[in-house]
């Protein structure tokens, strides 16, 4: 029989109501409204760290909207929310 005392925790019986990981985080994607999460995709991977970098290198955000062929409107409030170049 296995010595569940000393086991890892993602190996342990959760308990009622826990998550099954304790370790889970929840993305902050769902802070975002629809219409800024459907261009997320257009950014790659990681939008953020890729905003953080085109602003960084000195683009304005006209320009990177089209670089990226989507609507200035949502680099500019994706900027706000994330607080790049603020």
């Amino acid at each position: 029989m296995p010595d569940f005392e000393n086991t890892p925790g993602m190996y342990r019986k959760p308990g009622t109501g826990g998550p099954a990981f304790p370790t889970e985080r929840r993305s902050k994607r769902h802070k975002l409204t629809y219409e800024l999460q459907k261009y997320l995709h257009v950014l790659g991977p990681t939008p953020k760290q890729c905003l953080e970098t085109l602003a960084d290198l000195g683009l304005s955000d006209p320009e990177i909207a089209r670089y990226y062929r989507i609507p200035r409107a949502v680099v500019t409030d994706l900027r706000r929310i994330w607080r790049i170049g603020a």
